[in-house]
């Protein structure tokens, strides 16, 4: 089974270090073999023992990370445990080294990485075992987890869920952080909160996005071909500016497809209103998932066909239609509003095919476009659930951990419901 399982790529493939182990660790591809011992009394494997260096040893000839467990007797046996991991532990030689038992659960604390985790739904696989959020809590009381401020910029926000979103989700997994408003007319007065020592990221809104860029060290691929950015990172010291926009436009469109059983974007032709920087991230998610035909249709024509000469090499065909009523003549299966809510008049023609209409404007909750869409049965997307759908990928990027997406979505909708 172990042989197979490196031979048809599993990402990591865990070992116990005997007889076997080498023949596995041989037929590898592109699995990651982790050499395993497990002393479940403690007695055998001891930090400081000429044994505990042999296993060590043997596990490095056989396996691409090293896994030793034992067994906490005494509190004494956490810190041996420590000076181990910081002697042998490196990136290139991972290492991880942890105590069972509650007594050694300080062990799992410190350990430097893929610590074996529960959740607090379930029961603990092994003794001591301990949740991601109690881990972080702990980190956090020993000084190894500093509190960092995240923020929205932008205006106006005042009304935006993202805090209620994001400080949920620090919460959620235990992390010390929050997420607050800071709303300014221009980005030179964000250059003081972007220097700060404390500063861990931002989300950006209108009309941030594309004036934020210049005050960025680097950009994703992404956000430099989007042109917007809508996610800053803090990576080793550096500014980094991330599109997610896009991504939670993907993923809702996706849901949405396969709900509605509407055709596939690869056959498909698709509408976006709008061309500022979320009519950017619309073009770059219909390019993402391959629709080959793409009309824009903004008010101002001039905007349009600039974005138009922007994006046109993505696309089959991208053109610029001068009214919804001559957009009716493409028959669009995926519309995407982009501008806030207004009186846009949207014709029922538009809506001849079954297809899915979706807004990124979140207030009102039924947007002129989600109306006339809904009238004419179309699924519906609202712009809340991009809202959410964004924001999960954004909290991954900052923490580099899974999120948790059932709280980040109950608090945005708790928030919005009581509004809206």
């Amino acid at each position: 089974l172990l042989r197979n399982a490196v031979q048809w790529g599993a990402e990591y493939v865990d070992v116990e270090v005997d007889a076997k182990a080498p023949a596995v660790f041989a037929k590898r591809q592109n699995s990651m073999v982790i050499a395993s011992y497990h002393d479940t009394t403690g007695e055998k494997l001891q930090w400081d023992s000429e044994f505990a260096a042999e296993i060590l040893a043997r596990a490095r000839a056989c396996g691409d990370i090293v896994k030793l467990i034992s067994f906490a007797r005494s509190w004494s046996d956490n810190t041996k445990c420590q000076q181990f991991v910081q002697q042998h532990h490196s990136t290139t030689a991972p290492l991880i080294a942890l105590n069972m038992g509650y007594t050694g659960q300080m062990s799992r604390v410190l350990c430097p990485c893929l610590t074996p985790v529960t959740h607090p739904l379930l029961a603990a696989a092994a003794p001591g075992q301990i949740s991601v959020r109690q881990i972080h809590q702990a980190r956090s009381l020993l000084g190894l987890l500093p509190a960092q401020q995240f923020y929205l910029f932008g205006t106006p926000i005042q009304h935006s869920p993202s805090p209620c979103m994001h400080n949920a989700a620090f919460a959620s997994l235990g992390l010390p952080h929050t997420y607050e408003l800071k709303e300014t007319a221009t980005v030179d007065e964000l250059l003081p909160v972007l220097a700060h020592a404390s500063f861990g990221g931002a989300s950006v809104t209108i009309p941030h996005k594309q004036t934020i860029i210049p005050l960025l060290d680097t950009l994703s691929p992404a956000a430099q071909r989007i042109g917007a950015v809508n996610t800053v990172i803090v990576r080793d010291g550096q500014l980094y500016g991330d599109n997610t926009d896009y991504l939670g436009i993907v993923g809702c469109l996706q849901q949405a497809q396969l709900s509605a059983h509407t055709p596939a974007f690869t056959e498909s032709v698709a509408l976006v209103i709008g061309a500022g920087g979320t009519a950017r991230a619309a073009l770059f998610a219909l390019h993402t998932l391959r629709v080959p035909h793409v009309l824009i249709y903004n008010r101002t024509q001039e905007r349009a066909q600039t974005l138009c000469d922007e994006f046109s090499s993505l696309f089959s065909t991208l053109s610029v239609t001068d009214s919804l009523d001559a957009a009716s003549s493409k028959q669009p299966t995926y519309i995407v509003g982009t501008i806030p809510a207004s009186d846009l008049c949207v014709p029922d023609s538009l809506f001849n095919v079954r297809g899915v209409a979706l807004d990124m404007a979140y207030k009102p909750k039924w947007t002129p476009l989600l109306e006339s869409a809904s009238r004419r049965s179309w699924h519906t997307v609202h712009g809340v659930s991009v809202l959410i759908e964004q924001g999960i990928h954004q909290m991954e990027k900052w923490t580099r951990a899974v999120a948790p997406a059932r709280a980040m979505g109950d608090a945005v909708l708790a928030k919005y419901n009581s509004e809206f």
